[in-house]
Parts: C-alpha cells; structure tokens; sequence
C-alpha cells in the first residue's frame, strides 16, 4: 500500500485566490488566464496563457504539510523540502530566437539546479510555449521543442527508464513556462501497452521522439502522474475530426495507464475520478459543451476538473486530458 503523499492538489474556485495566499500550507498557486509569467519572489504562483474554455473557472492550489525553504539557481526559482523539490522557470520569447534553442538551456539549467540541490530525479513536467504547431527555422515548433529537450537529457545522461511524466501544450501568449516536481529517488515509470513509448516513436514525427513516459508513480509518495493523454493508439492519432472518438479513446489509454499503475503496485487510484487534479486541454473552445456533456456521461455531474484552450502537440488532436492521484489525509 501507498504512503501518505507530502504534498497534494485540490482544485478551488478562482475567487478564493486571495484567501487562500494567507494559507500557511499552499506553497503553489497556478492560474489559467491571459499572459504567462512566473512570479520570481514566490515561485509557486504560476499564470499560464491558457484561459478556461467553459464551466467554473478553478485555480490549481498546491499543499504540503511541510515546512518549504526557497532556493533560485539561475532563471530556475524552487521551493523544496527533504522530501521534494517544486521549481519553475519563465524564459522569454525575445530571449532566444529557437525554441530548440530555449528548450536545451531551459532542461539545462533544470539540470544544474537539481544538481545543486540534491534532487536528481525529474518526477512531473509541464512545458507550456505558444505557437505550437507553427514552423519555425524549417521545424515544427514541437518538434523544435522535443530536440532541445533531448539534446538537454542526452547531455545529461539521464536514464530512459526514468524519463519523467510530462505534458507539452500550446498557449496563447509569449512566453516559455515550465514547472516541475523532482526528487531524490526515480519513481517508476508507467508505459501503455496500447501505445508505442513516446520515446520510441518513429522518425516520421520529428528528428528526435518525445522525451517523456506515460505515468510515473511514486508508490512511497502514494502518488500518481498522468501525462498529457490523447487519442493516439500505437503511434498513430484516431477518431480524427471526431471530438467523441478522441474523447473516448483517451479514456481507454487512461485506464489502462491506471490498471499499468495498480499492477506495478496497487494504489487507491482505480479512475480518472479518483484524480485531484483533472485537465482537459482544448483545442477549440466551441466544443466545450460537447466535451462537459461526455464528461458527466461518464463520471456524473460532480466531478471536478479543468477546461482549458490550448494547442495538442499534432494538429490532428483535438484534446488531451492528464491527471494526478495523491493518497492524501
């Protein structure tokens, strides 16, 4: 059985913002609006240019029982305890003129900062950067995205069966955003047998695979990460031009990344539901009903989860849906 998490997400209504900076144990807040930015004096407060797409507006508030000291090295601001470690950082886009470019200093500079602090385990990403699906220098700027990110790793040594559980989204403003959760121990990786390891995709999507696993579970934590999931099946994107068809075959990848998890070593996370944090990634914002109306189908009316506009890493993919599981008290 799972231990107690250190930390754990809720989802809370946007207008307790104010209140809830006056909590002595949220140590993040993260805000889906117009413009990103990291706010360098308390690098938990987080906005990110991804406006809700429909339903209650929800701000991601992040709590830990602990006691968090602050750290920066370079542009890299963190919060960790002696268990975990909580950073961010904002690269502009006037900053570097490559998203390949930007990616490999951002992961490196990642590097440098979990080194230092003793924290060599990438556990979750979130890599947040607009246009996504726009050519830039002859490339994609996904695929753009995923070379700097594996040129920083394979700098970095970093084993690939330790690649961490990772989400990387289009948003509407400039600005590169990523935050991250590491820690001392490598959790364990969870892949989907239905699908072909991002990492192990072919060519045909780029000169380098995506870095990330499906799930990482860190089972002492009672924790589980869900990485951004589409309607991909082997390597191949389904149900194209049909938000139903991508909707449930995202549900299918999910439980079976869940049932991978619960077979590596059984947790209370038996669903999606059973998720703290659910987000839903839309493409265009004119299917929010559609998908609300699938999401009550399947869970009821009172599951609570995030809607949000955003850019899916192939043009092809309407949405994508990741989750967190903690065993909190």
């Amino acid at each position: 059985m799972s231990g107690l998490a250190p930390f754990c997400i809720e989802l809370q209504p946007a207008a307790r913002a104010d209140e809830l900076l006056n909590d002595p144990q949220v140590f993040a807040m993260l805000r889906f609006t117009q413009k990103s930015r990291v706010d360098a004096a308390n690098p938990g407060h987080i906005d990110i240019a991804m406006p809700p797409a429909g339903g209650q507006e929800y701000i991601e508030v992040w709590r830990s029982p602990h006691t968090l000291q602050p750290g920066q090295h370079g542009p890299v601001h963190y919060l960790y305890c002696d268990d975990f470690l909580f950073g961010s950082l904002y690269i502009g886009d006037q900053d570097f003129d490559d998203v390949a470019d930007a990616t490999a200093h951002a992961y490196q500079e990642i590097h440098d900062t979990l080194e230092q602090a003793g924290f060599p385990a990438l556990l979750r990403m979130w890599n947040y950067f607009p246009r996504i699906n726009e050519e830039s220098h002859g490339l994609e700027r996904y695929r753009s995205f995923c070379l700097g990110r594996h040129t920083a790793l394979d700098a970095w040594h970093f084993p690939e069966e330790q690649l961490p559980a990772a989400s990387a989204i289009g948003t509407l403003s400039e600005g590169m955003v990523i935050y991250f959760v590491a820690g001392k121990a490598p959790g364990i990786q969870i892949e989907n047998p239905r699908q072909v390891s991002a990492f192990h995709y072919p060519p045909q999507y780029g000169p380098r695979s995506p870095s990330f696993s499906r799930a990482t579970l860190m089972n002492e934590w009672g924790q589980l990460y869900i990485s951004g999931t589409a309607s991909i099946v082997g390597h191949e994107t389904l149900h194209i031009d049909d938000v139903t068809g991508q909707f449930h075959e995202i549900m299918a990848n999910i439980e079976t990344v869940i049932d991978q998890a619960n077979y590596a070593s059984p947790i209370n996370c038996k669903s999606l539901s059973d998720c703290q944090l659910i987000r839903i990634y839309l493409r265009n914002p004119t299917n929010r009903d559609l998908v609300a109306q699938l999401i009550k189908e399947r869970f009821g009316p009172d599951l609570k989860y995030q809607l949000v506009q955003g850019d899916i890493c192939r043009t092809d993919l309407l949405l994508e849906i990741e989750g967190m599981y903690a065993h909190c008290q």
